[in-house]
């Protein structure tokens, strides 16, 4: 194995670990309504892309999740069964189911779906480019589960 091929594969794994980790990045401002953070997460040019709806840039993106998760509610993403594909220099494709909760005073909500994200690397950075988002199964728990 040369020098090339070395450096071939560490930039695939590197780039593999990043959009995982922008995916854990993604849940962790999601559930904390962490809205800088949120941005940080897309490319400028980002697509959202759920069963309802689509936006295109960054900053509809944003607006979309600040009308679809207000008020405030307590959630948590669980985001399992992670796999990466490098696609090509600078862009991983992210595949993961999740599971969410949605708990207020008068709601308690279990999900889960499956995510798809299409991630860029650029200079370190990897931002999610394209997010889909495919719910399989969303409803009320109540009575009583998951309320304080």
């Amino acid at each position: 194995m040369t020098n090339d091929d070395v450096h071939a594969r560490l930039e695939k794994l590197e780039s593999i670990e990043a959009a995982r980790q922008v995916t854990q990045q993604y849940a962790r401002a999601i559930d904390s309504l962490d809205w800088e953070l949120l941005a940080e997460t897309f490319t400028e040019d980002a697509i959202l892309v759920s069963r309802s709806s689509s936006h295109v840039g960054r900053d509809a993106v944003i607006a979309n999740y600040r009308r679809a998760l207000e008020p405030p509610v307590d959630r948590k993403h669980f985001i399992i069964n992670t796999s990466a594909e490098w696609m090509s220099r600078g862009e991983v494709i992210v595949n993961s189911y999740f599971i969410y909760t949605y708990a207020g005073d008068e709601t308690s909500v279990l999900g889960w779906g499956n995510y798809t994200d299409r991630v860029r690397i650029e200079n370190g950075t990897a931002r999610i480019a394209e997010k889909r988002i495919s719910i399989d199964r969303s409803g009320s728990v109540l009575p009583g589960w998951m309320n304080a």
